[in-house]
């Protein structure tokens, strides 16, 4: 019984990590859209946004083995 509580914890704030970090891109993404002059730049900051949403998508694939 202990063990399985504490595998729901776990998890539970794994999926809590996961949430501020997807809302931390969300965020990053609206700010840097008001900023951006070029299409390079759109290009970069789209190119780092994919690298983050890649691992929140790899780190939640890992709560679930």
């Amino acid at each position: 019984m202990c063990l399985s509580i504490t595998l729901i914890s776990v998890a539970c704030s794994q999926l809590e990590k996961l949430n501020t970090a997807i809302l931390d891109i969300k965020q990053e993404h609206v700010t840097s859209l008001h900023g951006q002059e070029d299409e390079q730049d759109h290009k970069s900051v789209n190119s780092i946004l994919q690298d983050k949403l890649n691992a929140c998508i790899q780190h939640h694939q890992e709560i679930l083995e």
